[in-house]
């Protein structure tokens, strides 16, 4: 049996292994290389998901309209409740999104380089994608992108703001005036790492029926491990996507915790607090020894690193427990660091101070 010609054709998304669950010891792991939160979760969640197992009630499938959640998360996001739905993940509704409004001989602009996953998944049922680049500064050039759009006869784009790997944010007021001139395109606007930047398309749902949101609590919720999202856009967008949604695919632990979360966001908003203040100590602490090489301007949980060494150097710091991403895959020769507590990040410095210090004093850049 052969996979369909989409998927025979198809550059997959690369991942990276996950060595860190082979290790027996992950305390000692400062896990630095997908971006998630480096504390656990408000002990809130905790507390709510050890309730609902005490009340045994596992064998059941879980809440398929989750009205609390619900609830929880229009208010959070400041938007109607039909404004609102979860999924298993950002990435799950990514899936959805593209099989509910877009058709196969359409095509996706990508704004790139950016998270590559969701290629993958438009490739896969066979939707044609094309990168738009960003310049060589990662800076989006909104004026050629709506040339772009229009040569191309683009139904879709696809932008990841703050994004991802650069950790670059765009300019609210140009992302508007596209939705306003391209009403027949559809914008996905992937804002996994919205709480670390606080500004947010959602205000603009009501309005404009060609954006979708999507939202996480894979970073800074530190949910990663239960796979929860949501979707934020226009009602009639949610009740498409509700056709096709499978209502029993977010567990009963994430719909818990997520709650639990919510009812918690000072937890949160210190925990934000606390990354913001790490990276910028320790942007300024790179800078100093090694005098360039950080992209700058990240308004996320995690830095952008450009040296000609990336395999030495993401080896090296792996030895001794923390684990970095190697994203020369995508961007030659650079590495993103996710960012965690000062005292994390201190460790970390120290570490890539060792490693500059054994390549003679500097970290080719």
């Amino acid at each position: 049996m052969k996979a369909n010609k989409n998927i025979q054709e198809l550059s997959p998304y690369v991942s990276i292994p996950h060595k860190v669950w082979d290790i027996e010891n992950k305390k000692g792991v400062l896990k630095l290389d997908w971006n998630e939160a480096t504390i656990p979760p408000s002990p809130k969640v905790f507390q709510a998901i050890q309730s609902f197992l005490k009340d045994n009630f596992l064998n059941w499938y879980p809440n398929t309209n989750n009205i609390s959640l619900l609830e929880s998360l229009a208010k959070y996001c400041r938007v109607s409740i039909e404004n609102i739905q979860t999924f298993a993940s950002s990435d799950a509704a990514h899936e959805f999104i593209l099989s509910v409004f877009l058709e196969n001989s359409d095509k996706i602009a990508i704004i790139s380089p950016t998270y590559d996953n969701f290629r993958a998944r438009a490739q896969g049922i066979g939707i044609k994608t094309l990168p738009f680049m960003l310049d060589a500064d990662f800076e989006l050039n909104f004026e050629l992108l709506n040339k772009f759009i229009i040569t191309n006869n683009i139904k879709c784009v696809y932008i990841c703001n703050p994004n991802n790997p650069t950790g670059k944010a765009y300019d609210k007021e140009k992302l508007t005036k596209l939705l306003q001139d391209f009403e027949q395109v559809l914008f996905i606007i992937d804002e996994a790492y919205y709480e670390f930047y606080g500004t947010s398309m959602q205000d603009l749902v009501q309005q404009y029926k060609n954006i979708i949101i999507t939202r996480t609590f894979s970073k800074a919720f530190a949910l990663a491990g239960l796979r929860i999202g949501y979707v934020i856009s226009h009602s009639e967008n949610i009740l498409a996507l509700n056709k096709l949604r499978n209502p029993k695919n977010v567990n009963a632990l994430a719909q818990v915790a997520a709650i639990a979360a919510l009812n918690d966001l000072e937890y949160t908003q210190n925990y934000i607090n606390e990354v913001k203040l790490a990276r910028k100590e320790f942007i300024t602490s790179m800078d100093l020894v090694m005098g360039g090489g950080l992209a700058h301007g990240s308004v996320t949980n995690f830095v952008l690193m450009r040296n000609e060494n990336t395999t030495l150097f993401v080896n090296y710091l792996e030895r001794d427990g923390i684990f970095i991403r190697n994203y020369s895959h995508i961007i030659a020769n650079h590495c993103r660091i996710s960012i965690g507590t000062r005292k994390q990040m201190g460790l970390v410095a120290q570490k890539i101070q060792e490693f500059i210090t054994q390549q003679g004093g500097n970290l080719p850049c």
